[in-house]
C-alpha cells in the first residue's frame, strides 16, 4: 500500500520532466543506473533458477549487486531530482 497522494505522484513526474530537460547528463546517468540494475536483477534470477534446478551454489554475491544498484539508482534519482552532480 502507497502512501503517496496522487498529487505528489504528479509532482514528481513534473519535477522529473524538468530536470530532465534542464540535466541531460543526470538523466542518462538514472538511465544508466535503471540499466544497471535490470541487469543484475536479470543475473540474480538466473542464479536463483539454477539453485532451485539443484545447482550447489549461494546467490549472495548476486544479491548484494542487486542491492548496491539499487542504492545507485536511487542516489541517481535523487541527483536528479535535486539537480546535484
Amino acid at each position: 500500500m502507497s502512501t503517496v497522494s496522487e498529487e505528489q505522484k504528479i509532482d514528481a513526474v513534473r519535477r522529473l520532466g524538468v530536470m530532465s530537460e534542464r540535466h541531460p547528463e543526470l538523466k542518462r546517468r538514472l538511465a544508466d543506473s535503471q540499466l544497471e540494475l535490470a541487469a543484475v536483477i536479470l543475473t540474480m534470477d538466473a542464479v536463483d533458477e539454477r539453485i532451485q534446478a539443484g545447482e550447489a551454489i549461494h546467490s549472495l554475491q548476486e544479491q548484494a549487486a542487486v542491492e548496491q544498484a539499487r542504492d545507485a539508482h536511487a542516489q541517481a534519482l535523487a541527483d536528479l531530482l535535486r539537480g546535484e552532480h
